[in-house]
């Protein structure tokens, strides 16, 4: 008996040596470029790039990434470090991680290009810069433009007319002198049937393009703005840096086709509405870029965003429209109620207490309590409103109208329209400045991104119109 007992400490010792001698990945990681590789000079996918050597700063640990650009660490123990990359003909690269190794390894992701990689979007972009989805214009949109913001003076600029001499004779042109010494007002245009305008609100003349290979349509930041996240006609959600020449860093697979992109509030992931066989929410963390979690839902969400704990969802057709809660953490159904038929945009005031859901069926916005889950009221708009911003201070919600071709201006303390703002055509996309004192409307059919006043719907500004692409959705860099 007591040899028995002996030889079963002894194998529990050596089991446990065992386990103990065991190493296990702490830090694992890729490396990518953003440079095609075929052609060395073109913005590419994403692809990996092998034998980069990377060094943790300060440490004795070293790796190289494979031919897939995977590399990995072992052992190592938690805490902030510096990546130090190098490969020939390449920039050094640092980047700092931070490692909390609970059973999964801390995941990160590196961007190397060749020394003076040209990129379609590079430029100097700064913080509080419109980034506005261009896509190819179908057939069918009208080629004559349409805007009260008098846009026959703007073209005339652009072609180098000087209307310094006519403004005071003429009640359709603006008050004040406008001559060549105030280019900075016109803004480029492209040729481009699918691209990303980034577009300098103070200084429109220094707007650059970012060329897509597919048609963009909705698109978000990080709270940082370093990412931003892009979903189109491809079942993807395509993720640049925004600080480094808007290189596409990784495609991220949807498995259907996303008709909503939003940052939560914390920051923490970007909520991508999924719609087809399995029609869902996807939660993507944005410090890792890589899929979080999936709150499915019955039918296909048009619009998601998160107040606390939960994912509201907006679901529903011509006949029917309702809001769906689901808890962030387990993925079930916690309420749900009625709304406006066919809900096309959802979005939540900063407390969190109430969320505004744009019903193009009923030519309303319907009003939720977010702790009850229960409809408000309903505020009547015009006609097919489609997407809604609130300002960050949460006393106005703008909402695009796309039939009436205006924007509605919600005082969400009164609970009541207030302004409803004429604009171009078909407005679409919506979202307000980071202060709040601006909004910009992606006018679809008229080509243009306007500029209105984020307290009274006032228009301020309109660009002028692309040949050959369409406007759909807007964010501004944080």
């Amino acid at each position: 008996m007591r040899k028995l007992l002996l030889t079963t400490l002894l194998m529990a010792l050596c089991s446990w040596l065992c386990i103990a001698g065991t190493k296990v990945i702490t830090l694992s990681g890729m490396v990518v470029t953003g440079i095609n590789p075929k052609t060395g000079n073109e913005v590419g996918r994403g692809d990996p790039l092998g034998g980069v050597e990377i060094e943790v700063e300060g440490t004795e640990f070293k790796a190289v990434s494979s031919n897939n650009g995977y590399f990995s660490f072992e052992d190592l123990p938690d805490g902030e470090y510096r990546l130090i990359c190098k490969k020939a003909g390449f920039p050094t690269v640092t980047q700092r991680v931070r490692v909390n190794y609970v059973g999964m390894s801390s995941r990160c992701q590196v961007l190397m290009n060749p020394q003076n990689a040209g990129f379609v979007g590079d430029m100097a972009v700064k913080s509080g810069d419109l980034y506005v989805a261009f896509s190819k214009k179908p057939a069918n949109v009208n080629n004559m433009e349409s805007s009260p913001n008098k846009m026959i003076w703007q073209q005339a600029m652009a072609a180098g007319a000087d209307l310094g001499q006519l403004w005071n004779k003429d009640e359709n042109l603006p008050k004040t002198p406008r001559g060549p010494g105030e280019a900075f007002l016109m803004n480029p245009i492209t040729g481009f049937d699918n691209c990303l305008m980034v577009y300098p609100p103070a200084n429109p003349s220094k707007s650059g393009f970012v060329q897509m290979q597919t048609k963009p349509y909705w698109l978000t930041f990080d709270r940082h703005g370093q990412f931003l996240y892009v979903a189109g006609e491809a079942n993807v959600v395509q993720i640049f840096d925004a600080q480094r020449d808007n290189a596409l860093l990784r495609n991220l697979p949807t498995n259907g086709a996303v008709t909503d992109l939003k940052l939560s509030p914390d920051g923490r992931y970007v909520l991508a509405c999924i719609m087809g066989g399995k029609p869902g929410v996807m939660l993507i963390d944005t410090s890792t870029n890589v899929p979080a979690g999936f709150l499915p839902t019955d039918t296909s969400p048009w619009s998601a965003c998160i107040a606390g704990p939960r994912v509201f969802a907006c679901l529903g057709d011509a006949r029917r429209g309702e809001v769906v809660a689901i808890d962030a953490a387990t993925g079930t159904t916690v309420g749900k109620c009625k709304v406006g038929n066919c809900p096309t945009s959802v979005a939540v005031t900063p407390d969190f207490t109430k969320a505004y859901v744009a019903c193009s069926g009923n030519a309303c916005v319907s009003v939720v309590d977010t702790a009850s889950v229960t409809e408000i009221t309903r505020i009547p708009v015009q006609v097919e409103p489609q997407k809604l911003a609130i300002s960050p201070d949460g006393k106005r919600c703008l909402v695009t109208n796309k039939v009436s071709a205006t924007v509605s201006v919600i005082d969400t303390q009164a609970g009541a329209v207030i302004e409803n703002v004429t604009v171009g055509k078909a407005p679409i996309g919506v979202c307000y400045g980071r202060d709040g004192h601006k909004a910009y409307v992606a006018c679809r059919d008229s080509r243009v991104i306007m500029t209105l006043d984020g307290k009274s719907g006032q228009l301020l500004h309109t660009t002028l119109p692309m040949p050959n692409s369409i406007p759909i959705g807007v964010a501004v860099r944080p």
